[in-house]
């Protein structure tokens, strides 16, 4: 009897033992099963960020590779060039979408030239655009803040007035000429986003918002007369000009079946029939 006891207390051990068994084996599976598919989500997920941006950089350059053909084909004649140019700038005639295996681009090109630059306008443009949509007062506060910031001045920190450091500029300028060197730019500081407007004392986000497709800071202080609307034209301190001299692509790139999305957004001079890249910004959508 005792062996017996024996016998069924070793199968008793070797039943616990197999079970333990299992269940680790069980878990150890689980494991590796979980790894391997985060492993295979992080691998997706670089692959549509490789392609996301392979494609919103093709958008760019299929967009510049087209601006420059039509360009080219439009030749010495103007008016073929303006039609060129009112194509470009027509809202959403511009849009194009394309793909490339499982990959998606979409474009849209802007004529910066037809927006006020907040960098080179001035108080005074500014102040003319901004007063449309805000109380006189608060618009010439603000627009004087935005020339501050732009100019690099801290009035509140140095103490001084504008009157004496735009002394200071004007004498700095005489002895740079003398001395054979540039002048120092008027632009200091420039705001590099519509977004960072915002942070200056006064803005309000509603007027922001209400002025967002009217303004750019990506401008070189010429207006395009032909597709800027009234109140920039009103506003405007710069050359007017009748053709874009600056054309903004934005391009958007993802992966088919997919949410994630880069955006570039590529700032390009126009000189004759080429367009030459001044700015790029890149940013997850």
């Amino acid at each position: 009897m005792s062996t017996a006891r024996n016998h069924r207390g070793r199968r008793g051990a070797a039943l616990v033992v197999a079970l333990v068994t299992i269940a680790v084996l069980a878990s150890v599976t689980a494991i590796a099963s979980s790894q391997a598919r985060r492993a295979a989500s992080v691998v997706d997920n670089r692959r549509s960020q490789m392609t996301a941006r392979a494609m919103a950089e093709s958008g760019v350059l299929a967009a510049r590779a087209q601006i420059e053909a039509s360009l080219r084909n439009a030749g010495a004649d103007s008016a073929q060039v303006d039609r060129v140019f009112d194509a470009l700038t027509t809202d959403g005639a511009s849009a194009r979408q394309d793909t490339v295996g499982d990959g998606v681009f979409a474009t849209i090109v802007v004529d910066v030239s037809a927006r006020l630059d907040v960098n080179t306008a001035g108080a005074d443009g500014l102040q003319q655009l901004l007063a449309t949509v805000a109380p006189p007062s608060e618009a010439r506060r603000v627009a004087d803040a935005i020339e501050a910031h732009v100019r690099g001045d801290d009035v509140e920190s140095t103490g001084e007035n504008r009157d004496a450091i735009q002394q200071r500029r004007q004498r700095d300028s005489v002895a740079a000429v003398m001395l054979g060197r540039a002048p120092t730019s008027r632009v200091m500081q420039p705001f590099t986003s519509l977004d960072e407007l915002l942070t200056v004392p006064g803005m309000q986000g509603a007027w922001l918002d209400a002025l967002a497709a009217d303004l750019t800071v990506d401008g070189d202080g010429r207006v395009n007369r032909r597709s800027a609307s009234r109140r920039v034209l009103a506003a405007a301190t710069g050359t007017l000009v009748d053709r874009p001299s600056r054309l903004l692509v934005v391009s958007r790139g993802w992966r088919r079946d997919h949410v994630l999305t880069r955006e570039i957004q590529a700032v390009f001079d126009v000189s004759g029939a080429e367009l030459r890249l001044v700015r790029w910004r890149e940013q997850d959508r």
